[in-house]
């Protein structure tokens, strides 16, 4: 039972010192990459933690390794605009000049009620007051309002 904890404590701080090196950001701002780099270190971490008979040298290499890939990947990323696109997509326009993108919308799986949910959580009352909706690379939707809620009225 101790050695389950002591091998538990060391691959948790390997975890934290790889997440760290990695420059992870919150759950809602990360890549599909980056997310299924957490999800594979987070399985490859527990096999060791509860078999024994792991040498925990043998836990660790692979969470090494694919926390590399997840730099060197990422580094490359920010060098080369292409491999980021084929990487992680581009930015889709759900909503232009306050019209839905029908084939954007069917693309994506993103339903007009989603869309219209996204509007309300950010503080709008109906889509009549945005302009553009966009979906981010990180999944998140960015709203933009019609000019006259962004300073395009009337100055007081």
């Amino acid at each position: 039972m101790a050695n389950m904890i002591v091998r538990a404590l060391l691959l948790y701080v390997f975890l934290m010192t790889s997440m760290k090196f990695m420059g992870k950001r919150q759950i809602g701002e990360m890549q599909m990459t980056e997310f299924i780099t957490m999800m594979m270190l987070s399985e490859l971490a527990v096999l060791p933690v509860t078999d024994n008979d792991i040498p925990l040298l043998h836990g660790v290499l692979p969470l090494a390794v694919i926390s590399s890939i997840e730099v060197i990947l990422s580094f490359i990323a920010s060098r080369s605009r292409k491999f980021m696109v084929f990487m992680n997509g581009n930015p889709v326009v759900l909503m232009k000049d306050g019209d839905y993108v029908t084939e954007n919308l069917k693309k994506t799986r993103i339903s007009v009620d989603d869309v219209e949910t996204q509007i309300r959580i950010g503080g709008y009352k109906s889509k009549d007051e945005v302009d553009t909706v966009i979906l981010e690379r990180t999944g998140k939707m960015s709203i933009l309002p019609k000019d006259s809620r962004i300073g395009g009225g009337e100055q007081t």
